[in-house]
């Protein structure tokens, strides 16, 4: 369990802890693990198809929070396109089909051996798809 929980993958996951609230997010998604529990909410400024700005708020192990910072590391500056496209390489990473689709990622090669830890990993990624406007009241 060591090898699982190294370094990078905690600063990814503190990471996921250290962003501040947004005083009017354009975009949320909400998504959860009913297997362990794990939920990602994701509010993010997006103008021009373009995420400029993000919060997460994670409440799940730290292979979830981890998964969350190295999301957050790939969303800033990128369109909502580019993440869906992340999204899937990431699952394709994890499941032994690809390589790594950037060198932030790579501190999970572990999870790849735990099948049902994936997920955890994952649900930022799934998440960031499911961006969509926040609606005025």
């Amino acid at each position: 369990m060591h090898e699982l929980y190294q370094g990078q993958l905690l600063e990814l996951a503190k990471l996921a802890r250290q962003t501040n609230a947004l005083s009017l997010p354009s975009h949320r998604a909400v998504l959860n693990n009913p297997i362990c529990g794990d939920t990602v909410t994701i509010e993010a400024t997006v103008h021009d198809e373009q995420i400029t700005d993000i919060h997460l708020i994670v409440r799940g192990c730290a292979l979830c929070e981890a998964g969350a910072g190295a999301w957050s590391k790939a969303a800033i500056g990128n369109s909502t396109d580019y993440l869906k496209n992340l999204s899937y390489e990431m699952s394709a990473y994890l499941q032994h089909e690809n390589p790594a689709p950037n060198e932030n990622v790579t501190c999970f090669e572990p999870v790849k051996n735990i099948k049902n830890r994936i997920k955890c990993v994952l649900l930022a990624f799934e998440a960031g798809e499911k961006l969509t406007p926040i609606l005025p009241d």
